[in-house]
């Protein structure tokens, strides 16, 4: 079994307003509560990351926390700009590639770069994107036909997808 990539959008943040930078935004009482069920659920489901990398943005950050303490309890936790919201498919690629010696790999960041990340990765053009508070997991394998596998996608208050159908499809 090949390395797991679990691709997280952050949780619900408070709207752009002119006295709040991008930066700054934080998540709101909804995303947190959101987030950290959404959490509960991805250990029940066994995901143990060795390392969550976050986006350095203050939503992100917080999602990366709370995830941490559900999923992450003995994972190595930090903030890289490479997910920022206006970072390149190419410099998060270049992330997962010199991430070695981990098994279990969270990213946590902002759409649009998370879908097309995995679009990337699993070979398409596009994909219909990441809601707020959802989990991609997806299997970096050896077999160079099938690299990356697509493992399930979980989304808030809906039942966990083994097919991604629904994600694959551009809107």
């Amino acid at each position: 079994m090949g390395m797991q990539i679990y691709l997280v959008r952050h949780g619900e943040a408070v709207e752009r307003t002119a006295g709040i930078d991008d930066g700054g935004r934080w998540l709101t009482p909804k995303g947190r509560k959101t987030m950290i069920k959404a959490a509960g659920r991805l250990r029940k489901h066994y995901v143990r990351p060795d390392l969550i990398i976050t986006s350095p943005l203050t939503r992100a950050v917080q999602t990366a926390e709370l995830l941490a303490t559900q999923v992450g309890a003995r994972a190595e936790l930090r903030a890289d700009s490479c997910l920022s919201a206006e970072a390149s498919i190419e410099q998060v690629l270049e992330l997962i590639r010199n991430t070695t010696k981990t098994d279990a790999l969270m990213l946590v960041g902002h759409e649009p770069l998370l879908g097309q990340v995995a679009a990337e990765l699993l070979g398409r053009q596009q994909i219909a994107g990441l809601a707020k508070g959802s989990c991609l997991a997806l299997e970096l394998r050896d077999k160079p036909d099938k690299p990356v596998r697509l493992l399930w996608y979980a989304v808030p208050g809906r039942k966990i997808s083994n097919s991604g159908k629904n994600l694959l499809e551009p809107a």
